[in-house]
């Protein structure tokens, strides 16, 4: 199906799976002549298909993920910090956290240095020195001015690709969210009650931001909902969301994960219309969304299940 999207299951879903179908199976197998009429349009078979490992190659380089990586952890440089380390002016970006192995790490960054110009442009801060890292093609060795011990120094880094880096974050944070093959059309999701509640659908595939990742992504306090995906012609998609995004809040409310971000669409579900507050590309914007309301329960046989939102 063009628009479905398939993460790999940890072993104990599949075999809870298997001990819930294939009884059903069995039962079907030996009913009496003449056969049971054809499942309805929208549902193909009893047992749905095992899913399939997801390119993970593909879903980072469409979210952006193949950009330059150095390596640190950043913060805002505050006038306590300026006058700690005897900085000429309260401005650049002070490292919390160099990763081993990095760029930063090869080219001699420490925690606690002050990155104060990047590549012959001031940095003026954490929004700024993302900026520009962002633009920065990987592989592009680049001069990096820092305050270390009261005295400004320099030094070369080469940047490198921050997809290999992320590609191990993801798939940590990936099962938290797993998928199966579902169908389309107003009977999606029939019957998940009991999984997730009769929660309002915005229609994208999210993953909990955090550590690193957060930090890349630019999410305040490094939390929020990452988009992974967002389903063709889904109340996301007509409002015009991307993946890549990243939704901070809804209707004015803090969302620091995905668990959060269905709770408050289930508080909403008598709303017409919400209004996400998302970062792209480390701008904040907002987006009104008319989630689609559920379809009442009713017995029918589905596709699968999935837990995207």
């Amino acid at each position: 199906m063009k628009n479905s999207k398939v993460w790999k299951l940890p072993a104990v879903a599949i075999a809870t799976l298997l001990a819930a179908y294939l009884p059903i199976r069995g039962r079907a197998q030996q009913a009496p002549e003449p056969p049971a009429p054809p499942a309805p349009p929208e549902a193909s078979e009893i047992v749905p298909p095992m899913p399939d490992m997801i390119d993970l190659d593909a879903q980072l380089a469409q979210i952006g993920m193949g950009s330059a990586w150095m390596g640190v952890t950043i913060e805002e440089v505050s006038e306590d910090k300026t006058k700690e380390l005897k900085l000429p002016a309260v401005r650049g970006v002070l490292l919390t956290e160099v990763q081993d192995n990095s760029p930063a790490a090869k080219a001699g960054l420490k925690p606690g240095d002050v990155i104060t110009e990047y590549d012959g442009e001031r940095v003026e801060g954490t929004t700024a020195f993302r900026r520009m890292i962002r633009e920065t093609p990987p592989g592009r060795t680049v001069s990096v001015t820092y305050w270390r011990d009261a005295k400004s120094q320099s030094v070369s880094v080469q940047l490198e690709s921050r997809q290999d880096e992320m590609q191990e974050a993801i798939q940590k944070a990936m099962p938290h969210e797993f998928v199966y093959r579902f169908g389309v059309g107003p009977n999606m999701f029939p019957d998940m009650p009991m999984m997730m509640g009769r929660t309002p659908r915005l229609g994208v595939e999210a993953i909990d931001l955090s550590g690193q990742l957060g930090e890349y992504f630019g999410a305040p306090d490094g939390e929020g909902v990452l988009v992974t995906d967002v389903l063709a012609d889904t109340p996301a998609a007509k409002a015009g969301l991307k993946a890549g995004d990243v939704i901070t809040k809804l209707d004015g409310d803090r969302v620091h994960n995905v668990g959060e971000l269905r709770a408050k669409l289930v508080e909403k579900h008598e709303v017409k219309s919400v209004t996400l507050t998302l970062l792209r590309k480390g701008a904040e914007m907002s987006l009104a969304v008319e989630p689609q309301q559920p379809a009442p329960p009713k017995p029918s046989v589905s596709t699968g299940r999935h837990m995207s939102i």
